[in-house]
């Protein structure tokens, strides 16, 4: 048999053996679908630790509840015998646990409530102008004890923030920039709002109060939001945010943490309203805790580890849980063979030319980390600035080599300056350059000083922009969140990457570009 009659079966076995391996697995993944793709899962478990006294205890806390973007499944409640537990519903549609004692006296008691959370962020859009809200919102604009909004400190300053605006997301813009503006400090102790204003200092809860007393008194309904900001670790700190009914929808605005009309994925919504988490019998000994621990799972599949696990010894899901390489660089590793043979196709069917075949899949994958618009901005702006360094030093007579180490020594330099200065002035554009984005940007400023040298200027910024078209077509394809648990569960698909690639490297037609340029012969 010749080389192609061997290469044509090879191609072929592989083939079959994969889409086999692939159509076990589909059966069961197909019927265990979940269209809520949440982004972040933790295993949460409240502990309370407490000493019931002569006269009746109890314990209470609000639990969190299904809404559009969080879950809460697999809930379990622990406890001793000797207590009794129920659940009740409360105003504002608040759900609350209860832990009481019974006939048990001067007794240490240990209870838990864990359950699954899965969350995604959801980001809202603020329009100019808001339309009048229904009396059944007039609740949201009265004052309360810690929610000054009628005290004439609080009107003078809200009046102050409403002057020279044209709309009403001017004014909600300006109340939350000030009040984001107030330093943060860790205190735990309840801030009303005007305390925030006279000490000019508060944490979550203080900051959050103030928030809403001057959208109340601009006529705003508001109301706080509470829960817990989940983290992989142990804690005993809650969080609380504001809400404006904007348009007949509750809006998330978060001052300490800057987030706008904005709630990350790993926000616990748990209750509404200005109430305390966690109520218990005054004057007994008490503790408690919050348990956290991140799980590892697959957006789009209602299965947990071990049934994951389960769906077949194929797959890279052991390396995942095990630890074995950190989530971030598998996903790399498993993208950068797809983003290689997308680039393979456009520089060998379409003719398109770029810096490498890698460095524009490496280029789409910081943009991810860094944001599009932004990063493209960031990467063409030092990669021209490359440039205009060099040339100085083309005048000089210096060597390439020693040139390049100049000039991309700089660059670094100017990309520390940047993200300090978007440290110091709260810039977060400036501040996504990590360390994985700037050794890629370097790479391509390289790649880019040695065109002009070789090819011009001309030809090395035509090369750029097609670079640059490149990537986001390779960042399109990864921003598809599923796209690496895809291929956690299916490695099969790697090796239907190499049969294209072989496939691809058969191919000598003419490239798609070439139907344009010669377009005149052709007709």
């Amino acid at each position: 048999m010749t080389s192609k009659t061997n290469l044509r079966i090879a191609v072929s076995i592989i083939t079959i053996l994969a889409v086999i391996s692939i159509g076990f697995k589909l059966k069961p993944i197909l019927h265990n679908y979940d269209g809520f793709n949440p982004e972040k899962v933790y295993k949460v478990k409240y502990s309370y630790f407490f000493k019931s006294e002569e006269k009746n205890t109890y314990v209470k806390t609000f639990i969190p509840k299904n809404n559009l973007r969080q879950r809460i499944s697999r809930e379990k409640i622990n406890g001793d015998n000797t207590l009794y537990f129920k659940k009740q519903q409360e105003k504002n549609n608040n759900s609350r646990a209860i832990w009481s004692t019974t006939e048990d006296k001067d007794n240490y008691h240990s209870v838990g409530y864990e359950f699954v959370f899965e969350g995604k962020e959801r980001n809202f859009v603020v329009p100019k102008t808001f339309n009048i809200t229904s009396g059944k919102y007039r609740e949201y604009l009265k004052p309360t004890k810690n929610i000054q909004s009628d005290d004439a400190t609080i009107n003078e300053l809200a009046t102050q923030l409403g002057q020279n605006t044209e709309n009403d997301k001017e004014v909600i813009k300006n109340i939350f920039d000030h009040v984001s503006k107030i330093p943060s400090a860790p205190i735990i102790t309840l801030t009303d709002a005007l305390t925030t204003i006279r000490q000019n200092r508060a944490s979550c809860n203080g900051k959050s109060r103030l928030f809403v007393a001057l959208t109340r008194n601009l006529g705003y309904p508001s109301r706080i939001k509470g829960g817990i900001i989940l983290e992989n670790t142990n804690k005993r700190t809650s969080h609380v945010w504001a809400e404006v009914m904007i348009n007949e929808t509750w809006v998330p605005f978060d001052a300490l943490n800057g987030h706008f009309a904005y709630l990350p994925s790993n926000y616990l919504e748990i209750y509404k309203s200005d109430e305390f988490l966690i109520t218990h019998t005054s004057g007994i000994q008490f503790d408690y805790t919050y348990e956290i621990d991140e799980v590892n799972h697959i957006a789009f599949l209602k299965l947990n580890s071990e049934e994951i696990r389960s769906l077949s010894s194929i797959s890279l899901w052991n390396l995942v849980e095990g630890e074995v390489i950190p989530k971030t660089s598998l996903n790399l590793l498993l993208l950068l063979p797809i983003g290689g043979l997308l680039v393979a196709f456009l520089r060998n069917v379409v003719g398109v030319k770029t810096f490498g075949i890698f460095l524009p899949v490496l280029i789409a994958f910081s943009l991810l980390q860094t944001g599009f618009v932004s990063g493209i901005i960031l990467f063409v702006v030092l990669i021209l600035l490359v440039g205009l360094i060099s040339y100085p030093f083309d005048k000089m007579g210096l060597l390439y080599t020693p040139k390049l180490v100049v000039s991309l020594t700089i660059m670094v330099g100017l990309m520390i300056i940047a993200t300090s200065i978007g440290l110091k002035f709260n810039i977060a554009w400036l501040t996504t350059l990590t360390f994985f984005p700037t050794i890629i940007l370097t790479i391509a400023a390289e790649r880019f000083s040695r065109a002009t040298v070789e090819d011009g200027y001309r030809l090395a910024i035509d090369k750029l922009f097609q670079t640059l078209l490149t990537t986001t077509i390779c960042y399109g394809l990864f921003s598809w969140d599923a796209l690496p648990s895809v291929l956690i569960i299916f490695p099969e698909f790697i090796l239907l990457i190499i049969v294209s690639a072989v496939l691809l490297g058969r191919y000598i037609g003419i490239r798609w570009v070439e139907f344009y340029r010669f377009k005149p012969l052709f007709e």
